[in-house]
């Protein structure tokens, strides 16, 4: 029946034999599996075909048959079928050419078409009639099945097994598998636990890869590396540092001690040909077991380094992403007070602002919010400023301890780094002192090997005295950070630190920044980390900085606007247009950004608690002239204050002030008058006067008649000499 099948047109083609093996293991393993499929040949020649004509297709060698992109020799097959150079197919079973429907009637359908017979142990197909085509249909349903099959049971007993944290897998570089417990450790090595610690204690500090990659380049810390090096187990190397090397440490779940599975997901795109994977939902992880063996780090540790890095992310709307490069200070901490959207920054004419405009780019619609970044800047820092003074001095001492715990750490790291070189020289030297003498070519590269480790502790030992800080410097290190501390708004507003350092320096203690521009007003809600909540606002058409709004403020509330003047040219502040201040120009700024004043003579531009009322006004309330008043100042009887010379002079009033001096108040028995004062020391009123002044004894003015003579409150027992 089979030499039937077997035209004179398919002996002038050639017979293909196919060959394949699912894994590397089966390769190297089964051998007599192997030995088979290559015997095939003499089938094809038993069957008429010359041994010329006769090919093999092995290219497919540890390749699984799921899927037919990744197969340069399946590939190659069907396009032979197409040219019509095949006439027959041989596998030893269906299994071998395809483990999926869809690919196996694919080769089916065109071998049909280009008549081309397929052949197996079993015998001879011709696709063109229907009962071979419905065998070898069967037999790929069955090839799929069985593949199903295999795999579910291995994947199930793969699944229960990781359920209950039994499962072995390859673990990433610092933990390896305990024989005794069967659960994963930290590795006895010193040296890889130290430098895998010290990774994770940096991000806990500086809070961003960068920063910690940066630190790490500085301090010339290499870190390990697990090489895979088949038959030659897992050899550490050591490397520098790279940012995809931190990004896995710090994503990795289990160095928190928490056994694992099913992490990531990978699916198959046969239209392009690519692997693709995504990290599943911690909920979707096929094991979870939080505090299976010692870790480096706990599980909340774990969590909020995940937490960092997602808010490190500047792409993700949420997330307030590294601090970039940029005049801004809050990029990606400004949040919109209406919608609650980040708000991005957007320059112009090199000028910055914070915007909230994703509705008027999407729908055109009106912006949402704008706020000028150089008054929001400015809001800002004035409240980092005031929360970041001198009195916080005595909490950064404490980095004292800090300071010398980092530089113990990065001491013991670059001793065990000398510590593991001089182990790789002695054993150069024992190898060395263990070979035959007379043997100089195997003597002279065991001699050459020696001298390259003995270089190579030298330079690391050389480096290590080179970086490594004296006390001196820890102590001096520790005079900068009071030095930092004391100076930090003259080195803020004088430019020093970089537009980069101070966002470092508000990450460190703002969470978000809310911003509210509408209106004439620029409202900032600060929220700092702990949740605490700041708010202040500025006017839109200030044209000097904040700082100086803020500082006209507070000055505003006890001083003249003389003083005041006085006081910003002492502290090195101008005005918009670099010139010095005035009075004039104090009065005019407050005025037109209605900063109210205790000593401002409009009435209704003067601070409702202002202690100080022009002499005018004392003296229409005391019903005395301007001169009186002038002479009660003089004599002490009311405190004044006063610029200069024929300035306008401001008298200090209060409810007790107006009690006192009216003529109202009622008399006492050990009240005085300065007048038999006078009389019994043989002293002037202006002496009398003083002298209350000296031992605080209280002026009063009495009504007796039609006069209001001054009298003295005797507090203190009374004096023989009165």
């Amino acid at each position: 029946m089979s030499q039937v099948k077997i035209k004179a047109h398919h002996l002038q083609r050639k017979a293909v034999i196919y060959i394949r093996q699912s894994s590397l293991h089966q390769v190297h393993q089964h051998e007599e599996s192997k030995r088979q499929q290559y015997q095939l040949v003499a089938l094809a020649q038993s069957l008429g075909w010359a041994e010329t004509d006769c090919e093999i297709i092995d290219d497919d060698q540890a390749i699984s048959a799921a899927q037919s992109y990744n197969r340069p020799g399946y590939q190659r097959l069907t396009a032979m079928v197409a040219l019509r150079e095949i006439g027959l197919i041989v596998g030893f079973d269906v299994g071998r050419l395809a483990r999926n429907c869809l690919d196996w009637y694919n080769l089916l359908q065109i071998a049909a078409v280009f008549d081309v017979l397929v052949a197996d142990a079993e015998g001879i197909y011709d696709l063109n009639q229907f009962n071979d085509r419905l065998l070898l249909g069967l037999k790929g349903i069955f090839a799929e099945a069985e593949l199903h099959q295999i795999q579910a049971r291995m994947v199930g007993a793969r699944m229960s097994k990781a359920a209950r944290g039994e499962l072995r897998f390859r673990l990433p570089i610092g933990l390896e598998w305990d024989e005794v417990s069967g659960k994963a450790r930290p590795v006895v090595d010193q040296s890889i636990r130290e430098a895998i610690a010290l990774v994770f204690r940096l991000f806990a500090q500086l809070r961003s890869i960068r920063a910690v990659l940066r630190y790490l380049r500085t301090a010339k810390i290499e870190l390990p590396y697990q090489r895979r090096a088949p038959g030659l187990g897992n050899p550490i190397q050591w490397r520098k540092p790279t940012s995809d090397a931190l990004q896995a440490l710090l994503n990795n779940p289990l160095y928190a001690g928490v056994y694992c599975y099913g992490r990531r997901e990978t699916t198959l795109d046969p239209i392009e040909r690519v692997a693709h994977k995504r990290i599943r939902p911690r909920e979707e992880w096929i094991a979870f077991l939080p505090d299976h063996f010692p870790g480096y780090i706990s599980l909340a540790d774990y969590d909020e380094n995940q937490r960092i890095l997602a808010n490190n992310a500047y792409r993700f709307p949420n997330s307030q992403g590294a601090a970039r490069k940029g005049k801004a200070l809050i990029q990606g901490l400004a949040i919109c007070s209406r919608c609650g959207r980040k708000m991005h920054v957007r320059y112009s004419q090199g000028r910055a602002r914070y915007l909230c405009d994703y509705d008027h780019i999407r729908y055109a619609d009106p912006v949402c919010n704008r706020a000028g970044a150089r008054h929001v800047d400015g809001l800002v820092t004035h409240l980092f400023l005031q929360l970041v003074t001198p009195n916080a001095l005595e909490v950064a001492l404490s980095f004292k301890d800090k300071l010398q715990q980092e530089v113990d750490q990065i001491d013991l790291v670059w001793q065990q780094k000398i510590k593991r070189l001089e182990y790789e020289a002695n054993l150069a030297r024992r190898r060395y002192e263990a070979v035959d003498p007379d043997n100089r070519l195997v003597a002279q590269t065991l001699e050459t090997e020696w001298d390259q480790k003995l270089t190579a502790l030298d330079e690391i030992e050389q480096s290590y005295l080179t970086q490594r800080p004296s006390q001196d410097q820890v102590v001096s290190t520790l005079a900068e950070m009071r030095s930092v501390m004391t100076h930090l708004r003259d080195y803020w507003l004088a430019d020093t630190l970089t537009a980069q350092d101070k966002k470092e320096l508000l990450r460190c203690l703002v969470e978000q920044v809310i911003i509210d521009g509408r209106g004439d007003l620029i409202r900032v809600q600060l929220h700092w980390y702990g949740g605490s909540i700041s708010e202040l606002a500025i006017p839109k058409r200030l044209q000097t900085s904040a700082d100086i709004y803020f500082r006209i403020q507070a000055l505003a509330r006890h001083q003249t606007d003389q003083a005041i003047a006085d006081q910003l040219n002492a502290e090195g502040y101008h005005t918009a247009y670099q010139r010095r201040w005035t009075a004039r120009h104090v009065l005019t700024f407050r005025r037109f950004h209605a900063i109210p004043s205790a000593f401002d003579t409009d009435p209704k531009a003067r601070l409702a608690e202002a202690a100080y009322i022009t002499g005018a006004e004392a003296s229409q309330r005391l019903g005395v002239k301007m001169d009186s008043i002038h002479e009660w100042c003089q004599l002490g009887i009311l405190t004044s204050q006063q610029d200069g010379p024929k300035k306008r002079f401001w008298v200090y009033w209060d409810e007790d002030v107006g009690y006192r001096l009216s003529g109202e108040a009622a008399p006492l028995a050990n009240m005085v008058s300065v007048r038999s004062l006078c009389a019994t020391r043989a002293e002037t009123r202006s002496q009398i006067f003083a002298w209350a002044r000296e031992h605080e004894y209280p002026i009063y003015r009495l009504q007796h008649g039609l006069t209001k003579p001054f009298y003295i409150l005797l507090i203190d027992p009374p004096d023989p000499q009165i």
